[in-house]
């Protein structure tokens, strides 16, 4: 009996033990999300960032497409007037918009940085959510190493409990057919 009792308690400590793991995996799990959190935060912002400045671009195009159409109306007028004059503007406006598109492809080139840069971020989470998968797996196999007998008292208190229940079911029901035995005989006796 004192070794069962000495067994128990040295099952419990290895449980205690196994909890704190579990605690402290936890833990790193949860310090995972924030990281993970933190990182999809950033890729929103990014994304937002991207929105905009495409929202931006096209808005800049429309207008630029416009200025086009109209500039080239004017062009037309003073083509008639300087041949020349049209070349001259016409190189000049073409210059300016190589000018904003490099400026554009740049600011994309960037942003394709930063994409790449969070990717690898979010490479590194992964792998480390895999590390922490992996642990819990240890820990798993651990609980199922724990012998099933640990817990036949367990499942013999509850087995116990559910008689009980079942007793006190059966005890309700013969009360409720006494009563109902002594009605039948009264109404009986009355008659």
């Amino acid at each position: 009996m004192l070794q069962k009792i000495k067994d128990l308690m040295k099952i419990k400590e290895d449980i205690d033990l196994i909890n704190k793991n579990v605690e402290d995996s936890n833990k790193a799990i949860s310090e995972l999300k924030n990281e993970l959190s933190s990182v999809n935060k950033e890729l929103q912002e990014t994304k937002e960032i991207q929105k905009e400045f495409l929202k931006n671009f096209r808005e800049n195009l429309f207008v630029i497409k416009n200025l086009k159409e109209d500039f080239s109306k004017e062009l037309y007028d003073f083509k008639l007037l300087k041949g020349q004059l049209q070349r001259s503007i016409l190189e000049k406006f073409e210059e300016e918009l190589q000018k904003d598109l490099e400026i554009n492809r740049e600011s994309l080139r960037k942003d394709m940085d930063e994409y790449g840069d969070l990717r690898k971020k979010v490479a590194e989470i992964l792998s480390k959510l895999n590390l922490s998968s992996d642990e819990i797996s240890k820990f798993i196999e651990i609980s199922k190493n724990i012998k099933k007998e640990d817990f036949e008292l367990a499942r013999h208190a509850n087995s116990l409990t559910e008689a009980n229940r079942e007793k006190l079911e059966l005890m309700r029901k013969i009360d409720a057919l006494e009563r109902l035995v002594s009605k039948i005989r009264r109404r009986e006796i009355i008659r």
